[in-house]
């Protein structure tokens, strides 16, 4: 299977900066199908039928899978390759803790530090959020990728006036780490004809941290991240 949207094979001639464009083409592509589950936990990663199966060098999917080993998606083994990383409850339960201690001192400083600008913005991504959840009458993959794009910005919005860039790089690969465990949840969900309801969650989240309530807004989203992993573990 071709990725449609990947270039032709690279040749050595060609510049450095269409290099780069390609090599980042090619590790979205892995990274969707990994926390799709096209690509499956443990399986081992072969180069030449990667670029095989996208169209395209050997250099750029090397570079691709180097870059996926900061995500913790894909795992380097010793003097033999790559391989995707495993999924287990006790992985899923360290990730969803460590997130929630992260994020929960990121909300409490963006309480703190948040201007009318912040709050502005967190009401601005809450509506997106609210309104494309409205329009879900059936959960598929494009329904479900329009609403994870709303649902990132209002996460990122929330705690993002932390002032702490370190934090938040930390946070975005937890994120990610995350999305490939809720996919599985999310997946059942649309075997079982669900839709995407956490706007009402939501609000109640944005307004308590709207009204500088610290303490209830850390707790709504710790109960937030608990529910979620709960859910996941199910079809784990």
């Amino acid at each position: 299977m071709q990725v449609p949207y990947l270039k032709p094979q690279l040749n050595y001639y060609q510049d450095i900066n269409v290099m780069t464009s390609m090599t980042d083409q090619v590790y979205q592509a892995i990274y969707e199908e990994i926390i799709n589950g096209t690509l499956h936990p443990n399986q081992k990663l072969h180069i030449a039928q990667l670029a095989e199966k996208f169209d395209v060098g050997l250099s750029p999917i090397r570079e691709a899978l180097s870059r996926l080993i900061a995500t913790n998606l894909v795992i380097a083994i010793s003097q033999r390759g790559f391989k995707v990383a495993s999924i287990s409850r006790e992985d899923l339960d360290d990730i969803y803790t460590t997130r929630t201690f992260i994020e929960k001192i990121a909300l409490k400083l963006s309480i703190e530090k948040g201007d009318e600008n912040w709050e502005g913005e967190l009401i601005s991504a809450f509506h997106c959020l609210s309104h494309t959840e409205s329009k879900m009458d059936q959960l598929d993959f494009t329904s479900y990728q329009r609403w994870e794009k709303h649902h990132r910005a209002f996460n990122l919005k929330l705690i993002g006036a932390c002032g702490l860039n370190h934090l938040l790089q930390i946070q975005e690969k937890l994120y990610h780490e995350t999305e490939r465990y809720r996919r599985i949840w999310v997946f059942a969900g649309m075997q079982e004809n669900r839709v995407l309801k956490f706007s009402v969650k939501q609000k109640a989240l944005m307004e308590a941290a709207l009204a500088r309530d610290t303490e209830k807004a850390t707790h709504l989203l710790e109960e937030h991240f608990a529910h979620a992993k709960k859910l996941i573990a199910q079809y784990l």
